[in-house]
């Protein structure tokens, strides 16, 4: 800061003359100014919303500097800076505001992203307001996905998509079922959607993804849309979005919750009566066997049958094997951060029963979630996520034998033990094996799975100038899946009498693959109508997965289970499996709206497989894109029982590496 007292001795012993005398004296007043000018001012303000109510966690920067601060609960901040300098402020879910330091008192009202920008939709690779998008997206948040609670984000969105079919083809508790975003591609090949989690592509299970850690789901269902990822978006993309610290006090909180979970339906079967006269009409159809008192007619009760009959036995083996389900979730979260750091960690912990007795599903997660600015150029951020599954699917097949077995057997002997083999009597399925044995026999039938998965993401940004940016990702994920499996003698699962007959295995699976994104992205606004992005992508991905399997058959006792191989009659080694493959990506994507009516995106990418043959390994995908915002136009000023309307179509080539 320049010298507040100037001394002009010097000046005056050599001045001569008033002019010489003049310009001194000018000479320190301009300094004086200059010097009171540079001082800091002390500034009061308040941040409030478009309500006036105050914004909490609000970060206020100097612009051009870190200094900063933010505001407390009631909305107040203070802050030393010059005058005339900028403050930039912004907050979670408001968009940026930049205020000249005029007086020591300021007042400062923002407005909600949804009014400024519209709805915000991820694209792969960034974000675009809903009314830009040109291609078939559909957006669902979190909180929409909740309202269902579910082991995994498909059953939750199931039947809520449209475009987007899944159909449950499995009784084991969180099966993820088929999905099929437009249906199918492929006759032989993969027809699953690529899935990608915070920007890097996934490689876990659905099943191992915390639906309370995300924040929303964006599904891209067209050609101009998964060209943005090459061949991996041949069947669709899901982008999803895991929740993010925000700037303000620490907040901790619980969301638990406990359910009941019963079949929706179950088959229509005979009951006892309806079995007899379908039987009976058979018998009649068959003139020969009615005729012939020498020939034994499959069509007839049998005795078990017609004592039963008389008895009034009517089982319904589905109602017994069925039971109602249990599903408890507990997460604990924690968030908060200031203007240079947010963090999010998230705890959960999710358990069901099945509808199917011995059946149950555990799983740990744990969630981190970590964004820093460095400077106002530079920002970094780390993600994490981490699932330990426990699984039981056991009883699984015993609902099949259950249909199969008619009404007039019953399901226990007179002195209340399982009636073994009720239809033993029986001329078809005179083996079959009481499917109630599957129930609570964990000593003699087991199967386990146990799988850890983990991804962690690595980003870096750079905003090198006010409009373009440079920012690098690398993630790393792992999965290490584990079943263990033994059936013993005497149940529905395994007719043989002793545990020489004694079935186990033991299958073990492992898959890492790495991802690492370069990209720079421009983003201007010309003359306020013209909007332009563009995006140059360069993309690295690896993958590796093996696998071994081992049957045996036949242990001395049921308690040694799969634990010791060595105790094991016969072993036999099952095929093992090994996969490596890599993928190069090159993709450019630019976009243009003009007043927020006429709207273009184009598209290209191209991509090196080496699962592709010699000479074919690369594949361009170019796309385009356009859309007209109609209520945008005057004509539709009018028009007040629409919000909304917008027209657009487009075009792309497509295909599948596998």
């Amino acid at each position: 800061m320049p010298n507040k007292k100037f001394n002009l001795s010097f000046m005056k012993r050599k001045a001569t003359n008033a002019v010489t005398l003049a310009i001194a004296m000018l000479l320190q007043l301009l300094l004086f100014a200059t010097s009171a000018n540079a001082q800091n001012i002390t500034v009061k303000g308040k941040v409030t919303n478009e309500q006036g109510a105050p914004v909490e966690g609000a970060s206020i920067v100097i612009k051009g500097t870190i200094n900063g601060t933010t505001t407390d609960n009631a909305g107040s901040f203070t802050i030393s800076a010059q005058r005339n300098a900028v403050l930039v402020i912004s907050a979670i879910n408001f968009a940026e505001q930049e205020v000249t330091v005029t007086g020591s008192e300021l007042t400062i009202k923002l407005e909600s992203l949804e009014k400024s920008l519209g709805e915000v939709v991820v694209v792969g690779y960034g974000t675009q307001r809903k009314k830009d998008v040109t291609g078939s997206t559909i957006s669902v948040k979190g909180e929409t996905l909740n309202e269902i609670k579910a082991p995994n984000i498909f059953n939750q969105i199931q039947g809520r998509v449209a475009g987007v079919d899944i159909v449950n083809n499995s009784s084991n508790i969180g099966a993820s079922g088929e999905i099929r975003i437009r249906g199918n591609r492929s006759i032989t090949g993969n027809n699953n959607p690529l899935i990608i989690v915070d920007g890097m592509a996934y490689g876990g299970s659905i099943n191992d993804i915390n639906p309370e850690n995300i924040s929303s789901v964006d599904i891209l269902k067209d050609a101009s849309a998964t060209a943005i990822y090459g061949s991996r978006g041949a069947n669709g993309v899901i982008i999803i979005t895991t929740k993010r610290g925000r700037s303000g006090k620490p907040t901790t909180s619980y969301n638990g919750y406990v359910a009941m979970v019963n079949a929706i339906d179950t088959w229509r079967v005979f009951n006892g009566q309806e079995y007899a006269k379908f039987k009976e009409d058979a018998r009649q159809g068959q003139p020969a066997f009615a005729t012939n008192p020498n020939v034994t007619n499959p069509y007839a009760l049998n005795a078990t049958e017609q004592a039963n009959l008389a008895a009034g036995v009517n089982t319904d083996w589905q109602s017994l094997l069925l039971t109602t389900g249990i599903r408890t979730g507990h997460d604990l979260n924690v968030n908060g951060g200031n203007d240079r750091t947010q963090y999010y960690f998230g705890l959960g912990y999710f358990r069901e029963t099945g509808i199917i007795p011995d059946q149950a599903l555990d799983r740990y997660t744990f969630n981190v979630n970590i964004d820093h600015k460095m400077t106002e150029r530079i920002k970094i951020g780390f993600t994490s996520f981490n699932t330990m599954g426990y699984q039981k699917r056991l009883g699984t097949n015993a609902y099949g034998t259950a249909l199969r077995l008619g009404p007039l057997y019953k399901p226990y002997n007179d002195d209340g033990t399982i009636n073994f083999q009720p239809t033993v009597l029986q001329g078809v399925d005179n083996t079959t094996i009481n499917p109630l044995t599957s129930i609570g026999n964990n000593d003699i039938i087991k199967a386990n799975t146990r799988r850890y998965q983990f991804q962690h993401n690595f980003y870096g940004e750079v905003k090198i100038l006010r409009d373009l940016k440079f920012k690098t990702t690398f993630g790393f994920g792992w999965s290490q899946t584990f079943n263990s499996n033994y059936t013993g003698p005497n149940n529905v699962f395994n007719n043989n009498t002793n545990t020489a007959g004694s079935n186990l295995s033991q299958a073990n699976s492992e898959g890492w693959q790495y991802t690492i994104n370069n990209s720079l992205d421009y983003n201007k606004t010309f003359g306020g109508r013209h909007k332009v992005s563009v995006l140059a992508l360069q993309e690295i991905q690896k993958n590796k997965f093996q696998s071994q399997q081992f049957n045996g058959q036949g242990v001395p006792a049921d308690y040694i289970q799969d634990y010791n191989f060595q105790l094991v009659n016969t072993v036999t080694p099952q095929n093992s499996g090994y996969s490596e493959s890599g993928l190069i990506g090159y993709m450019g994507r630019a976009t243009y709206s003009f007043d927020d009516k006429y709207l273009l995106t184009a598209t290209v990418r191209a991509d090196g497989a080496s699962v592709l043959a010699p000479g074919n390994k690369w594949v361009t995908y170019p796309a385009l894109s356009v859309g007209w915002n109609i209520d945008r136009e005057k004509f539709f000023d009018n028009v007040g029982f629409i919000s909304s309307l917008k027209l657009r179509a487009g075009w792309g080539i497509s295909s599948n590496a596998g």
